[in-house]
């Protein structure tokens, strides 16, 4: 029925929008944009996802968020609302689509947004990328969908990912694990953790963290760790202490452990993401989620290029 107001011809109904959409704020809100859609059928804004500006997504979610059902809306808002600022996520050159996957899912659920992937040795692989079916069910139950939330950024090099980070203005901190102490021979397996540099790590719940400054975490392949192109040009380096036999922790464990240690210093609070920050990813999920989006966008006068 929603859609029925958003239509050119529902100004030539004889019912009430507010009959065909129920009364309330919602039925008010319908409304308000059927009005703005009778204004705006003459001329298409032509516009890029980069370029938009926040009141060009205000105006996206004013048209597409009343076809969707106001349930989905709603957790939505309300989820976007809770993003946090500041925290961003490195997965260098990661081999396995599971750690991935695992790292992802816990980002979303933590409110993290953006995660950076450098895939110059390993590409990186969504679930529709493996082979075979038990495998992209395998990756699906354990990802969780969790990528079609976040704002994923790909590069070919560390170099490139590193400069990036550093135009954002984000301090960066690679991981890094402890040479070991002893190599026994049954320990051989390539799993042991031998230092070809000088370690110089912290342990990172001794670091210092503000609110308002950008921190990027950076994580490296599972068996050879963070690459020195990282760790020779990141502000700092850091591990997690551990007391026990094991050397090194799952690569989801290690950043689910780093995220909430950075989350519990209080300095990346829930719904710190910038409110054109909010409205822009708000936007881009509607664009994405409401069938149809396109024709009804450019019925109401908003086009964008490369969508």
């Amino acid at each position: 029925p929603a859609m029925r107001v958003l239509l050119p011809h529902a100004a030539a109904l004889s019912v009430s929008p507010v009959v065909l959409c129920g009364g309330g704020a919602r039925g008010q809100h319908l409304l308000r944009v059927a009005g703005k859609m009778q204004m705006s059928t003459t001329s298409a804004r032509l516009l890029t996802l980069n370029s938009a500006t926040t009141q060009d997504w205000k105006d996206v979610i004013d048209v597409l968020s009343p076809i969707m059902k106001e349930s989905r809306y709603t957790r939505m808002e309300q989820v976007v609302m809770r993003r946090r600022d500041g925290v961003h996520l490195v997965l260098e050159n990661l081999s396995d689509p599971l750690n991935c996957g695992a790292v992802m899912r816990t980002a979303e659920g933590l409110g993290v947004q953006h995660i950076h992937i450098v895939e110059s040795v390993n590409e990186f692989r969504q679930p529709g990328a493996e082979t075979t079916a038990s495998a992209r069910g395998a990756l699906k139950n354990v990802a969780m969908g969790a990528s079609r939330w976040l704002s994923v950024s790909k590069y070919k090099s560390s170099r490139a990912c590193f400069e990036r980070l550093k135009e954002l203005g984000l301090r960066v901190l690679a991981s890094d694990c402890p040479e070991s102490e002893t190599v026994d021979e049954d320990e051989r397996d390539g799993f042991t953790t031998i230092k070809t540099h000088e370690f110089q790590a912290e342990p990172l719940d001794q670091l210092a963290f503000s609110r308002g400054e950008g921190v990027a975490l950076v994580f490296g392949n599972e068996r050879r760790g963070v690459s020195r192109a990282f760790l020779e040009h990141a502000d700092s380096s850091f591990y997690l202490p551990m007391c026990g036999f094991t050397q090194s922790f799952n690569i989801s464990v290690a950043a689910a452990i780093s995220m909430q240690i950075l989350l519990a210093t209080g300095a990346f609070p829930e719904g710190s993401l910038p409110e054109d920050l909010k409205m822009k990813l708000l936007g881009r999920w509607l664009l994405r989620d409401v069938k149809g989006s396109k024709p009804v966008l450019r019925r109401n006068g908003i086009e964008f290029k490369d969508f």
